[in-house]
């Protein structure tokens, strides 16, 4: 599949088959993530993949944070998860110095290392979902994630329950978000 055919068809999955991802599979999506760009190189993530079942079954209680108003309702159909982790960046000097942070860039690198996740995961047959509610002290607790370590974002993978997309593809008008030389 060509990249552009990638970016019109690639939807947040909802509804998954339970068919397991074979291991190797994950293994090529976190390695997606892990050869993702960052700012100054810092690499600032740990990928948790979670794909058996006493392990799904915490973090399926880890993701529901509001009585279950959001959570993922069809998280226990998902076969498999990575949590994202958000790990102290190792910035050049220089960029230390003016932004005062060493995490300054920290959260669009992983965003970028998801993205790169979901397209190979799309490319492997795989369908995927960005869950970004999740009860810290529960995944430190569950997983053994040291304090300090903010879990960013969950990604969902599995196989669809179906290839018919969702809804269409509602975006922004290009010109509305994008622009030449000038605001």
């Amino acid at each position: 599949m060509k990249f552009e055919e990638m970016l019109l068809k690639r939807e947040s999955c909802r509804g998954y088959n339970g068919e397991p991802v074979a291991r190797e599979d994950l293994i090529k999506v976190c390695e997606a993530g892990r050869l993702s760009p960052s700012g100054c190189n810092a690499q600032p993530w740990k990928f948790i993949v979670v794909d058996e079942a006493d392990a799904k079954a915490k973090l399926c209680d880890a993701i529901v944070v509001d009585g279950g108003k959001t959570g993922a309702p069809w998280r226990e159909e998902c076969p498999a998860f990575i949590i994202m982790i958000e790990q102290k960046a190792n910035v050049m000097p220089a960029v230390l110095e003016y932004y005062k942070d060493t995490q300054r860039f920290a959260q669009g690198d992983l965003g970028m290392a998801c993205m790169n996740m979901c397209y190979q995961a799309m490319e492997l047959g795989l369908s995927t979902c960005v869950i970004g509610m999740n009860d810290q002290k529960k995944m430190e607790e569950y997983f053994g994630i040291p304090e300090g370590s903010a879990v960013r974002m969950v990604l969902a993978v599995g196989y669809p329950k179906t290839d018919a997309p969702a809804r269409e593809k509602a975006r922004k008008p290009f010109e509305d978000v994008v622009s030449f030389n000038k605001w």
